[in-house]
């Protein structure tokens, strides 16, 4: 009796592992803006999906039919959803020194600096040098930097002036989406080594962190060719103590409201982008920091028509935040289909809330 109660319990159980593995597959495809609850629904896809993957040889070796059907069908079912989550290139040689410009390749560097080791106003030196470190090791022709801080105050961080100089960058373009004091500037960077045709800032919402309040569009001069850069960071939870605190606080103070407010501001992010995209005469690279994983909504919009660097080079989760879980893959490079993917790497640098990731591209020629 005690035997056939817990086979009826294993074997729920498995439909129920089964079942919201496919809600979780397929819930994001739902825009959060209207069904809120589905914007959690990718975080947790990679976890149910190994978890799946894991149950079948289990299945297989005790020869339960039933419950290996339902898994394998759901596991194929998502098999799709694993695909933009894991990187499978494992015997890819990536180095992205192995082109030169003669080839004419360039590199792309996106990066999210959380306000250049700012913190309550003070920088964190090790934090501050960690960034610099990375950007010089890696060394890209194009770098565009979110969550980017610099003070135009003598005696302060002018951070524009420093990598300017000491990265060999001729030009830039800033958003500074906000200010402080006259002179504590916050917004979206770009930096090149080629001649920037034009630029503007897009409005895109409202940060009370400055960057992400808008897009930073840039026409570049490339080896004679127009390329279009996008750098974003769209809408974060921007959690601090009081929204922990407020979590039984009544409807539209509480925490679960501002994270619905969150994900209706993503989602209007990324119908923008998308359309943006769309409406280029030139090829087009999107960077940034998406604040969302590969099974979200946010993803599937803006990534639509275009490739992912991550995914056509590397192995593994690709995690570019450096804490919380190793299945948050939220900053990307996301060129459009005219571009040659040669070589990508996560670099990861200590301390750093995120990972810079840098790539290898070029134009095809027609």
């Amino acid at each position: 009796m005690i035997k056939k109660y817990l086979h009826k319990c294993l074997l729920w159980s498995n439909a129920l592992l089964a079942m919201f593995l496919v809600l979780s597959c397929f819930l994001p495809y739902l825009n959060p803006a209207k069904y809120w609850l589905t914007g959690f629904a990718g975080l947790i896809f990679p976890f149910l999906f190994l978890a799946n993957l894991l149950i079948l040889p289990v299945w297989v070796i005790i020869k339960q039919k039933r419950p290996l059907l339902i898994t394998g069908i759901a596991t194929l079912c998502c098999l799709p959803a694993a695909l933009t989550t894991w990187g499978l290139h494992w015997f890819r040689d990536n180095d992205i020194l192995l082109h030169t410009k003669t080839d004419g390749s360039f590199t792309v560097m996106t990066y999210n600096t959380s306000s250049m080791g700012l913190t309550a106003y003070v920088t964190d030196k090790k934090k501050e040098a960690a960034i610099y470190d990375v950007i010089l090791k890696g060394s890209p022709d194009i770098l565009t930097l979110q969550e980017f801080y610099t003070n135009e105050q003598p005696g302060k961080e002018q951070h524009i002036d420093s990598i300017r100089s000491k990265g060999n960058y001729p030009y830039h373009y800033f958003t500074c989406d906000k200010i402080h004091w006259n002179t504590w500037c916050y917004g979206i960077v770009l930096f090149s080594r080629f001649p920037i045709i034009n630029a503007q800032a897009i409005p895109c919402g409202r940060s009370k962190a400055g960057s992400g309040s808008s897009f930073l569009q840039a026409d570049l001069l490339v080896n004679h060719d127009t390329v279009r850069i996008f750098s974003v960071h769209l809408t974060s939870y921007m959690f601090n103590s009081d929204d922990y605190n407020n979590m039984k606080a009544p409807k539209g103070k509480g925490i679960f409201s501002k994270m619905r407010n969150t994900f209706s501001q993503r989602s209007a992010q990324a119908l923008q982008l998308k359309a943006l995209v769309g409406e280029s005469p030139y090829p087009v690279i999107v960077c940034g920091d998406f604040n969302d994983t590969p099974v979200s909504f946010t993803y599937r919009t803006v990534s639509g028509g275009l490739q992912d660097v991550f995914l056509d080079t590397q192995k593994g989760w690709g995690r570019t935040l450096s804490y919380l879980s190793p299945s948050l893959r939220i900053d990307y490079v996301l060129p459009g289909k005219k571009f040659t993917i040669h070589a990508s790497s996560i670099l990861r640098t200590y301390p750093s809330e995120h990972f810079p990731l840098i790539a290898r591209l070029s134009l095809k020629k027609d």
